[in-house]
């Protein structure tokens, strides 16, 4: 099993105690089908897991990869079960920034180191995986740096700096453009 896959099964076992807890409206889904907290309840169902601090590393970690992975690496994405953030109003996937920047609630239990970890080891994982890492790299940069607070978007970046070192001038180079004579 790998790092990746021990976020995600610590994530979907914090659903499966969630919902034998019955906890009313947070988590939905089962073992087969995987498992979704919609925003609203995303914090209730952090504070409340058996490991508070990990499991919003992990849920900022794989949320972050596998909103990526289901724009531009749909294969990666669906061989992963990736644990669901939903929205009441589209019901659709929401930004990872939710986990992190809050537009109503307070957040609590923060391990910015723990986070760095976490991220740092899933993303090795999607790196190994997945070769298009331009737009990879790109779209992880830019839902972190939607995030509103400062001490996680520095964790989170340097974390994403730090896999993809050996390509960053590329990476962070604009695209080419084209010019018609």
């Amino acid at each position: 099993m790998n790092k990746l896959e021990e976020q995600l099964e610590h994530l979907n076992y914090q659903g499966e105690l969630s919902r034998a807890k019955r906890r009313r409206g947070q988590v939905a889904g089962n073992p087969d089908r995987g498992y979704s907290v919609c925003q609203c309840s995303s914090e209730i169902f952090i504070n409340y897991s058996n490991r508070p601090f990990h499991t919003r590393a992990a849920f900022v970690s794989t949320w972050l990869i596998g909103f990526n992975a289901a724009e531009i690496n749909k294969g990666f994405y669906y061989k992963y079960d990736f644990f669901q953030l939903i929205s009441h109003s589209i019901m659709d996937h929401c930004c990872p920034s939710w986990i992190i920047s809050p537009r109503i609630s307070k957040k609590t239990f923060y391990d910015y180191t723990l986070m760095w970890d976490c991220f740092e080891e899933a993303l090795l994982i999607y790196k190994d995986e997945c070769s298009n890492h331009k737009e990879m790299y790109r779209g992880m940069a830019e839902c972190i740096k939607e995030m509103k607070d400062e001490d996680a978007r520095g964790s989170l970046t340097a974390a994403l700096d730090y896999v993809f070192r050996d390509d960053l001038e590329y990476l962070k180079a604009p695209y080419p453009t084209f010019t018609w004579k």
